[in-house]
């Protein structure tokens, strides 16, 4: 008889998720507000075979040496940079994500910073609370309209498209680029030619008036600049003071992509010299470490990553992820697999495997 599986949970999982989970395996959960550190991380995972993880739970080489069971992670993001995949390869570890169930929830978030950065909406609430408005004043917190304005949307994927679909509502005209764009020498009639026959391209241009272009491009004419890009090798830091030096000095810059996209330093450079006109993040570059800069600039509004923190959205991550453990266990490959090409092995790994599973999995 085989073992049972042991199935760690990090963070909160609502108790019908953690119940079905509990059908197939012992499963035990650590919860900490505070960032974890390497030591927790083997402390908790040691004896796992199966994980459930967030953003902030760092499975760097030295946790799989120290997880020698570990064959699954389930990652309850759609970012996964705290997973290296190779490393996962040789085992095999298969990883999942939870793509498309939070596209609307983030893009509402990135949105809703755009405004409340465009229209000083934080400044307005302080200056109320403080007792500072004693009636109409013409010139009293001036804002950005966004209509006629030009939004540039760097990562024009499901979330990207999102934004630029909530852009196009508010009238906005829209630039984007795409992976390929964001290199030294992206060249706009290269891209526009090749954009002609991508289909993806064709379809935003059709329904939004979406123009896609070189990151340079986008960077000089854009009003408002929102990064949806993944975080790799290829982004780390790509908007740094080169880029903030592109941009207009009216510019609102947004992220809720991830951090480490962005040359922080840079940024708060950018912000102190009046490069731009400000900023509004979800996303830290040592989180949940804010730098001193951006905590006392008034033009910066800070939100504690929570660009998927909907009710509903959070659930339905949770819930993906579940899936996706009782999936595999049942012998079937997620769809939502990162490293599909694993499969076929890890399956021929997996003695819990039988037909008995396939009850315990919701299509």
């Amino acid at each position: 008889m085989s073992k049972q599986v042991q199935i760690v949970v990090f963070g909160k999982l609502p108790e019908d998720l953690m119940a079905r989970l509990a059908e197939v395996g012992a499963v035990s959960s650590l919860d900490k507000k505070e960032g974890l550190v390497e030591a927790d991380i083997i402390a908790a995972a040691c004896a796992a075979d199966i994980i459930l993880t967030e953003p902030y739970v760092q499975i760097t080489p030295a946790v799989l040496a120290a997880c020698p069971n570990l064959r699954m992670i389930a990652q309850r993001a759609v970012g996964y940079d705290n997973i290296n995949l190779d490393d996962c390869l040789h085992r095999p570890i298969l990883v999942t994500n939870t793509p498309g169930v939070l596209d609307n929830a983030t893009a509402d978030l990135a949105f809703a910073l755009l405004l409340t950065a465009g229209r000083r909406i934080v400044e307005a609430d302080k200056y109320v609370r403080d007792g500072h408005w004693r009636g109409f004043e013409n010139d009293l917190l001036l804002g950005c309209e966004l209509a006629g304005r030009t939004i540039g949307i760097v990562g024009m994927g499901r979330i990207g498209s999102a934004m630029a679909r909530r852009a196009r509502g508010f009238s906005m005209d829209i630039v984007y680029c795409r992976a390929a764009d964001v290199k030294d020498d992206a060249n706009d009639e290269t891209i526009a030619a090749s954009a002609g026959v991508d289909e993806k391209d064709r379809k935003w241009k059709q329904e939004l008036g979406a123009r896609r272009v070189s990151l340079k491009t986008l960077l000089q004419h854009s009003d408002f600049i929102s990064l949806h890009c993944p975080h790799n090798k290829d982004t780390e830091k790509l908007i740094g003071a080169p880029q903030f030096a592109l941009m207009k000095k009216n510019c609102i810059f947004v992220n809720t992509a991830r951090g480490k996209v962005v040359d922080e330093d840079a940024l708060c450079r950018a912000l102190e010299k009046g490069q731009i006109r400000g900023a509004g993040l979800d996303v830290f570059y040592n989180e949940p470490v804010v730098s001193e800069t951006l905590l006392k600039a008034s033009n910066v509004v800070l939100a504690p990553h929570i660009g998927s923190a909907s009710e509903e959205t959070r659930y339905a991550m949770a819930a993906l992820a579940v899936n996706s453990v009782l999936k595999a266990l049942a012998g079937t490959l997620p769809d939502n697999a990162l490293n599909k090409d694993v499969f076929d092995q890890w399956r021929k790994n997996q003695p819990e495997i039988d037909k008995t599973r396939q009850g315990a999995v919701q299509s």
